[in-house]
């Protein structure tokens, strides 16, 4: 794939605000009770978290004490010595310009390799009346959540249980600057002990996802074929089956076909990340914990990996203000 360059990559390190709650700030921290953005925008904490980056002197960070031992307490700031220091990764554009455009060049044979299981993914949905999914199953399940179990099969990425030296959040905690343009992630929300409903989430469709998660008897209402449609909160209409009865939000984690080909788009890309093909990227982000620098890896490949098959004509771009139910999907729970 010709390499025409992107806004992301033409901002100089100058322009980086020296305050990281403008940043953007990502959370693999999935057993989260409360994750570290909040504490990163209140007050002065930004400001203070950009200037220990590299360790500074308590009077350089113009917090309060309390502040301080909010920071501390959600690992967010750590001691080194007399110093203060960030305890997560900080990524300006000096770092992410670089790395992108190596992922960019590398991500162009996994995107050959996916491109025939994203098809079949394609087709498989077209054949359920249910196309407009592609998105949420290529990278809402496949790169965003069976990449996960993947990697962290093989101990690739960090513990995310909560502890008692960690009862907020475990996992990792990053900040990068610029944003990427049209990033999404995936937020987990359980209806029954047998049921999850993920929504694929960007900055421009979380709050509307959210409402529609939270709906009252979501879960009684998904499993009746009676109902078509529910209504959430704020009085927003969601269709949620096809007007044959079938279900308009995919199932998966039932073993099925969708399975395996979500388990096919994702084995390339796991396979990659736990190659040494992809050493030369780790340089660019700042820490010691290899599994927290594969994450934030990791969820730039999958951001380009996602672009590129977009590009190619082989996945439908994330839906920002048509049908958001195209953003969902169902998880079963055979454990249960």
């Amino acid at each position: 794939m010709p390499d025409t360059g992107r806004m992301d990559d033409a901002v100089d390190e100058i322009s980086d605000p020296e305050d990281l709650a403008l940043w953007a700030l990502h959370c693999y921290c999935p057993n989260a009770m409360r994750t570290p953005h909040r504490l990163v925008s209140d007050g002065r904490n930004g400001r203070a978290l950009y200037t220990a980056r590299h360790g500074a002197a308590r009077g350089d960070l113009d917090v309060s004490d309390e502040q301080l031992s909010q920071l501390l307490e959600f690992r967010l700031l750590e001691r080194d010595g007399e110093r203060l220091r960030t305890a997560f990764p900080v990524l300006g554009s000096g770092e992410t310009s670089p790395l992108r455009a190596a992922l960019r060049h590398l991500a162009i044979p996994l995107v050959d390799a996916v491109e025939k299981p994203v098809g079949e993914i394609a087709a498989e949905l077209r054949r359920r009346g249910i196309d407009h999914s592609l998105y949420a199953m290529v990278f809402g399940y496949a790169l965003d959540l069976l990449l996960w179990h993947q990697l962290r099969a093989e101990g690739a990425v960090p513990d995310t249980a909560l502890t008692a030296e960690r009862p907020w959040w475990n996992g990792a905690f990053w900040a990068v600057h610029p944003p990427r343009a049209g990033s999404s992630g995936t937020n987990f929300y359980r209806l029954a002990e047998d049921l999850t409903l993920v929504a694929v989430w960007s900055d421009a469709t979380l709050h509307r996802l959210h409402d529609l998660a939270t709906t009252p008897r979501l879960g009684e209402a998904l499993r009746d074929r009676h109902v078509t449609a529910v209504t959430d909160s704020e009085g927003r209409r969601w269709r949620v089956r096809l007007d044959d009865g079938r279900s308009a939000i995919p199932l998966v984690g039932v073993g099925d076909v969708l399975d395996e080909l979500a388990s096919a788009v994702a084995a390339p890309v796991s396979a990659f990340l736990l190659s040494r093909a992809c050493q030369e990227t780790y340089r660019y982000v700042s820490t010691d914990d290899r599994t927290v620098a594969t994450v934030v890896i990791a969820h730039e490949l999958i951001w380009e990996i996602t672009e590129q098959l977009i590009a190619r004509g082989s996945c439908t771009r994330a839906p920002q203000d048509e049908e958001l139910t195209d953003l969902l999907f169902l998880l079963a729970d055979r454990s249960s």
